[in-house]
């Protein structure tokens, strides 16, 4: 019989071999359950990922189409305003209306004095429980956007320089200088300088609409006890003073510019902003309040009329229903005559009546002028003023952009100013 023989060294060392392979199989086992935990977490890490980029994706979709909704809402309440300034005061809300899969609501906040018209428009996406609101502030064009309005052709001399914007419902040629745009329901021509560049065939304004304003102010006024007629004279004379008027009656002196007058009342100017006249009216004097001035006949500015703070957003509205005139021969006309206030004159013109032989050295209008037709506040003998004011300067008060006066006319062309557009 044979004996096997195994050597220590040859039996430690396949132990060891063994023991190898024992760890091994225990660090591979190791491995594998932390790959596989790893996996398992990066895939739960990637699913999870995808569930909120799409639970984003879906949220800011929602987000967006909401904001489409109270825009289209914003709009078709625009729309309506367009066809009638006067629409959100029977209907003060607009909708729900569905669209797509969303709805929008509008709702119209009624604006105070001088204020803009706020509206409130709301888009909501049901099915994914999303609301987003917009407010946005309308205002209403008026006469008082441009430096100059006519219904009539406008001649420009090549001396002349107009700060403004000008508009008009016939032609328009310009030798001089404009620093605003140029527009007209006609033609564009001349070699002058177009500031803000120029624009034909625009729709027209129907200044026939001017007497809706002015039976709204009329009422107004009545509704404040701002309203006068039957001087049993030649009409009122109203002397402005910072927020208050002293009001008159006109028994003299119109034929030599030395007016008679006898005190009616005097009275603070309403909240409303408003006096109307059923009678022609001179007006004077300094304002430190929002006021508009309203006539049915013809309005004189016979001495200066200018705000007692120049640096604040107070304005005034010269509205007659003939003609706004500056009698420019009137012992009581200062030679530096100076006039800030927005005037349209319906079926008249604004103009100065002037008397042969009698100058002043200059007359600044500071304001906005619109008028049926155009008038003058000069007389020519040849290159020479022989008449009126030597000097004019037209510049147009930017405040009455966003500040017109009272109740002044609206243009009712279509158009509207959104001043702003805020999401809440």
């Amino acid at each position: 019989m044979m004996r096997t023989h195994t050597t220590p060294g040859s039996t430690r060392s396949t132990r060891s071999w063994r023991d190898r392979i024992a760890d091994d199989s225990g660090v591979a086992l190791a491995t594998v359950v932390a790959v596989s935990a790893i996996l398992f977490l990066l895939a739960t890490m990637v699913i999870i990922l995808a569930n909120l980029l799409t639970t984003n994706t879906q949220s800011q979709e929602g987000r967006t189409k909401a904001l489409h909704m109270a825009d289209a809402g914003l709009n078709a309440y625009l729309y309506e305003l367009r066809r009638d300034p006067g629409y959100y005061v029977t209907n003060p809300t607009l909708g729900p209306t569905s669209q797509d899969d969303g709805v929008w609501t509008v709702t119209a906040e009624a604006p105070a004095l001088n204020e803009p018209l706020r509206l409130t428009a709301t888009g909501s996406i049901p099915g994914l429980d999303v609301t987003r609101t917009v407010v946005a502030s309308v205002r209403f064009p008026t006469y008082a956007e441009y430096m100059f309005l006519s219904n009539a052709d406008l001649n420009i001399g090549a001396d002349a320089l107009i700060d403004g914007k000008i508009r008009s419902n016939g032609n328009v040629a310009n030798a001089g200088e404009v620093t605003g745009k140029v527009s007209a329901s006609g033609s564009v021509t001349g070699s002058g300088t177009f500031g803000q560049g120029s624009e034909g065939n625009v729709p027209t304004i129907d200044f026939s609409q001017v007497t809706v304003d002015m039976a709204n102010m009329k009422s107004v006024a009545v509704g404040s006890n701002a309203y006068f007629s039957g001087s049993g004279g030649y009409g009122f004379r109203v002397v402005l003073n910072g927020s208050s008027a002293r009001i008159e009656r006109v028994t003299g002196g119109t034929g030599t510019g030395n007016l008679t007058t006898t005190l009616i009342r005097s009275l603070t100017v309403p909240s409303e902003g408003v006096l109307y006249f059923d009678e022609d009216v001179w007006v004077q004097g300094n304002y430190s309040t929002m006021v508009t001035i309203g006539c049915s006949r013809d309005i004189y500015v016979a001495d200066n009329l200018t705000p007692s703070q120049p640096n604040r957003p107070f304005t005034c509205g010269l509205v007659a229903a003939r003609s706004v005139i500056v009698p420019s021969w009137y012992p009581s006309m200062p030679q530096f005559m100076t006039l800030d206030a927005a005037m349209l004159a319906q079926t008249g013109t604004i103009y100065g009546d002037y008397r042969s032989g009698v100058t002043k050295s200059k007359i600044t209008i500071t304001g906005s002028m619109s008028y049926n037709t155009f008038g003058y506040f000069a007389l020519y003998t040849g290159n020479t003023v022989t008449a009126g004011f030597r000097q004019r300067a037209y510049l147009y008060d930017p405040r009455l952009e966003l500040y017109p006066p009272p109740y002044y006319p609206m243009l009712r062309d279509g158009s509207l100013k959104v001043s702003t557009w805020v999401e809440q």
